[in-house]
C-alpha cells in the first residue's frame, strides 16, 4: 500500500509501494551481519586470553584497523554512489551489496586461524614473544580485510533503504519488522555462539572458536539466498537512479561533497551520537565476556541467561517506540533510547552477581530495541534533509563518513580497556583468580566510563539535531515534489 502527501492544488504524490514480504526478506541482513558482528566480538577475548596478546598491543591492531576502515568507508561509499555499470540492469546498490556479503564472512573464520603456536611458562608468562607479534599482525591483516567487504555490503545497504522506502509509515514498519528480525539474530547470538563454544571444547580452545565460526558463516550463507531476493532493487528504482545517474544527481566531485556533508549539521549531529553510542556500546559487548567469567567467575554459558533477558526487553520496545516515533517524532525516540542507555550503564554499577546483571540486561533490551527502532528513521530523515539541500542523491558518502566514525570506537573501547587493566592489575592469564583492584577495573569499563561517554552524545544531538517530526513530513513531500 503507497503512501500519499496532497499538494497545494489538490494533487496526490504518491509514494513507490513495498510490500511487507520485501522488508521481512531485506532485513534479513539485520541476522547476517548480527551473527558475523557476534562472532566478530569474540576476537578480542580470543586474542587476549589464547594468543595472550597484550592489551596494549590490542589497541595498536584496532588502531591500524580503525585507520583502515575510516579510509575505505568514505571510499566505497563515493564509489558505489559514482557507479552506473550495472545500475539499468541490476540497480545501484545490489551487486555490491551481495559481493561483500558473500566475501567477508571468509576473512572472519581466517580471524580464528593462528597461523604460530604460542609457548608459556608455569606463571603464565610467554616464553616466544616474537610468535605473538607475528599472530598479531596475522590478525590486523584479516580483520582489515573482512571489515572492508563488509563495509562494501553494510554502507550500501543502509544507503539503500532511505532511497528504497521513502514514506514515513515505510520506515516504520521496516524498523520494527526489523527489531522483531532482530531478535531472532539476538537469539541466535545469545543461545547459539556460547552453546557452539561449550559444545565444541569451551573458550579455552582455539578449535572451538574455529568451528563456531564456520557454523556461524553456513549460516549467514543459508540466509544470504533469501536475503538476496529482498535486496534487490524493483525495476521503478532501477530506472529512477538511472536517470539520476543520467543527470549528475547521484554525485559531485569528491571534495564538494565531503564539505557538504562535515557541514551538515544535522547528519554531523547524528553521526557523533552515534559514534559516541557505539564507543559505550563497545565497552559493554566486549566488556562482558571479561565481566561473567573474570568478574563473577563464572561458566561461560552463564552469559546466554542475561541475554535473553535483554531480548525480552526488545520485545517490549517494539510497540513502546513505535508509539514514541508516531506522537512525538523519530528525534525524541531517538533521544529516549540514548537515555535508557545512559540509566543502564549508572545501574550496572552496582551488580555484584548472575541475577542483577540478569536484571539490568532487560532494560537494556529496550533501550537496544529502541535504538535499533529508531535509527532507521533518524538517519533516513537526516538523508532526507541532505538531498533536498544539495539535489543529489550521496547516501553511500554519508554513510561512509558515519562510518568513518563508528569505525574509531572499536580503538577507543580498547583503549579504555588497555588504560584501565594497566591501572588495575588486570592479568587475563589469572582467569578469575583476579585482585579486588582489577576487578573493579573490569566493573568501572562497563559503567560509569560508558555512562560518560553516552552523556557527550546525547547532549550533541539534542542541541545540534534541528529535524522534527513536522520538519520531516515537509522534506519528504518536497522531496518527491523534485523528483528526488
Amino acid at each position: 500500500m503507497s503512501e500519499s502527501f496532497g499538494d497545494k492544488a489538490g494533487e496526490r504524490l504518491e509514494v513507490p509501494s513495498r510490500s511487507s514480504k520485501k522488508m521481512v526478506l531485506f532485513q534479513l541482513h539485520i541476522i547476517i551481519g548480527g551473527i558475523l558482528y557476534a562472532m566478530w566480538n569474540r576476537i578480542q577475548f580470543f586474542a587476549v586470553s589464547l594468543l595472550l596478546i597484550p592489551q596494549f598491543t590490542i589497541v595498536l591492531i584496532y588502531l591500524v584497523y580503525s585507520i583502515v576502515d575510516g579510509s575505505n568507508d568514505p571510499i566505497i561509499g563515493y564509489l558505489n554512489d559514482r557507479s552506473k555499470r550495472f545500475t539499468k540492469q541490476y540497480g545501484k546498490r545490489f551487486p555490491w551489496i551481495m559481493f561483500g556479503t558473500v566475501a567477508a564472512p571468509i576473512f572472519l573464520v581466517l580471524c580464528f586461524i593462528p597461523v604460530i603456536a604460542i609457548h608459556v611458562d608455569s606463571r603464565g608468562n610467554v616464553t616466544n614473544p616474537e610468535a605473538v607479534t607475528f599472530a598479531a599482525l596475522w590478525l590486523i591483516l584479516l580483520m582489515c580485510v573482512y571489515e572492508s567487504f563488509r563495509t562494501l555490503a553494510e554502507v550500501n545497504t543502509n544507503a539503500l533503504i532511505p532511497d528504497m522506502y521513502r514514506g514515513d509509515e515505510q520506515r516504520r514498519k521496516l524498523g520494527y519488522i526489523g527489531q522483531i528480525i532482530g531478535i531472532v539474530s539476538s537469539l541466535l547470538s545469545a543461545i547459539l555462539i556460547p552453546l557452539l563454544l561449550v559444545s565444541y571444547g569451551g573458550v579455552t580452545s582455539i578449535q572451538a572458536y574455529i568451528l563456531t565460526a564456520i557454523t556461524i558463516i553456513i549460516i549467514s550463507y543459508m540466509l544470504m539466498i533469501p536475503f538476496g531476493f529482498g535486496a534487490r532493487e524493483p525495476a521503478d528504482m532501477k530506472i529512477f537512479r538511472a536517470e539520476l545517474d543520467e543527470a549528475g544527481k547521484s554525485t559531485s566531485p569528491v571534495r564538494e561533497v565531503v564539505i557538504r556533508v562535515l557541514k551538515d549539521r544535522n547528519w554531523m549531529a547524528f553521526t557523533m551520537a552515534v559514534f559516541f553510542w557505539a564507543i559505550a556500546g563497545m565497552c559493554l559487548v566486549a566488556g562482558l565476556d571479561f565481566f561473567v567469567v573474570h568478574y563473577l567467575g563464572l561458566d561461560y554459558s552463564a552469559i546466554i541467561l542475561p541475554s535473553l533477558m535483554a531480548i525480552a526487553g526488545g520485545v517490549v520496545s517494539i510497540p513502546i517506540f513505535v508509539k514514541l516515533i508516531r506522537k512525538f517524532g523519530a528525534k525524541k525516540a531517538y533521544l529516549t533510547s540514548l537515555l535508557m542507555f545512559a540509566i543502564f550503564y549508572f545501574a550496572f554499577f552496582f551488580v555484584e552477581d548472575i541475577i542483577g546483571l540478569t536484571i539490568i540486561f532487560f532494560f537494556v533490551g529496550i533501550a537496544s530495541g529502541g535504538q535499533g527502532i529508531t535509527y532507521i528513521v533518524v538517519s533516513s530523515e537526516a538523508i532526507d534533509n541532505s538531498v533536498l539541500l544539495s539535489g543529489k542523491r550521496e547516501e553511500g558518502t554519508y554513510n561512509g563518513i558515519l562510518r568513518i566514525f563508528t569505525g574509531f570506537s572499536y580503538v577507543f573501547q580498547a583503549l579504555i580497556f588497555a588504560i584501565v587493566s594497566a591501572n588495575s592489575g588486570y592479568i587475563p592469564a589469572r582467569g578469575k583468580n583476579q585482585t579486588e583492584l582489577a576487578r573493579f577495573g573490569l566493573k568501572l569499563q562497563m559503567s560509569l566510563i560508558p555512562l560518560i561517554i553516552i552523556m557527550i552524545g546525547i547532549i550533541i544531538f539534542m542541541y545540534f539535531y534541528k529535524i522534527t517530526k513536522d520538519i520531516a513530513l515537509v522534506n519528504r513531500r518536497k522531496l518527491l515534489e523534485r523528483g528526488l
